[in-house]
């Protein structure tokens, strides 16, 4: 079961990607974030095996919530789902080592495939884990 954590400063959001990602039954919800400060925290917490994290968010954005998540966990994948996406956004995004960056107007399908993506890359690091 790959465990995803969620974070995203709108709750609507997060109860939405919830109800996508159970529709997968191999997935499952570990935890949700409302800022970055609780996204790194809950991370450190929880270990998930992916994280879906917005880019903007009251008190920080992605870029710095990942930053913050790859000092703690640096092999977790994360999916930046964002209404802000540009060039410029998915480049530096890429460069500190978040590989998939998918615009909320692409919809949700892409979103999924992102995840499946990051989860099949993961896998064998994933095999290994024991809670």
């Amino acid at each position: 079961m790959a465990r995803i954590l969620i974070a995203d400063d709108r709750e609507s959001m997060r109860g939405a990607l919830k109800t996508f990602v159970a529709l997968n039954p191999e997935w499952t919800v570990c935890g949700e974030a409302g800022n970055a400060n609780e996204a790194i925290a809950k991370a450190q917490e929880l270990h998930p095996d992916v994280i879906i994290l917005d880019y903007k968010m009251p008190d920080s954005d992605g870029l710095v919530a990942a930053d913050g998540i790859f000092r703690a966990l640096p092999d977790i994948p994360i999916v930046m789902f964002t209404l802000f996406k540009t060039d410029e956004l998915e480049h530096a995004a890429n460069l500190m080592g978040i590989r998939s960056v998918v615009g909320k107007e692409e919809g949700v399908p892409s979103l999924l495939n992102a995840i499946e993506n990051e989860l099949s890359r993961s896998a064998p690091q994933r095999e290994g884990k024991h809670f």
